[in-house]
């Protein structure tokens, strides 16, 4: 798996209005947690982070700060509800010979047979969390969906059983399916209730022409 390295800095001082100078001058405040140990407040640069936010691969962390370096992973992103840029970050820390719980992006390979046929290829999950050693996370999980047809989906069940991780998502769940696409020729609700309403409309008007007449 690649690895990113990430130059950071300690946040001397916390609050809501550091944090908001602190995105103003291009950086992004975060926090390293580990196992047992106390929790690191920091700051990158904004635009170091993009090959770690903006990617469908999972990448592990070395983490430079006060000299001192740090393999961690990524559990969290947060973004500004208007900007749409990166607001905070949760980093955890690895240790060789404890297992963590990551989420990792699921990749499809191939086109679906059922697509041949007019079929539609819904992706219901694009990610799968894990138990997993850090030595041992994968990039993605690859799924090949070339025999799936109309009317058929691929549960986390059939992945069947990885030796290297423990995927902890429900066993029936559906990560992808193939459907039928929807009747072109059905008529929308609106153009139903104008063909039924409008004839009703015609009597009832000819029933009135008629009592005054």
């Amino acid at each position: 798996m690649a690895e990113i390295q990430l130059q950071a800095e300690q946040r001397e001082k916390l609050g809501g209005s550091t944090a908001e100078q602190l995105r103003r001058k291009g950086r992004v405040p975060g926090v390293l947690y580990g196992h047992g140990e106390n929790s690191i407040p920091f700051h990158v640069k904004d635009l170091d982070l993009r090959p770690l936010i903006y990617t469908h691969e999972t990448h592990t962390i070395s983490l430079n700060l006060d000299g001192k370096s740090s393999r961690c992973i990524l559990r969290e992103v947060q973004f500004h509800p208007v900007t749409d840029r990166v607001s905070h970050i949760d980093l955890i820390a690895l240790h060789a010979g404890e297992k963590i719980r990551v989420d990792i992006p699921v990749s499809l390979e191939g086109t679906a047979a059922g697509v041949k046929d007019g079929g539609i290829v819904d992706f219901v999950l694009h990610k799968l969390a894990i138990d997993v050693l850090p030595d041992a996370i994968p990039e993605h999980i690859s799924i090949d969906i070339r025999g799936l047809t109309i009317g058929h989906s691929i549960h986390v069940k059939d992945l069947g059983v990885n030796p290297n991780y423990t995927i902890l998502a429900d066993e029936h769940a559906v990560i992808v399916a193939c459907v039928p696409p929807k009747a072109a020729e059905e008529p929308a609700a609106g153009e139903t209730a104008a063909q039924i309403t409008e004839p009703e409309q015609i009597q009832a008007k000819g029933k009135k022409e008629d009592e005054e007449g």
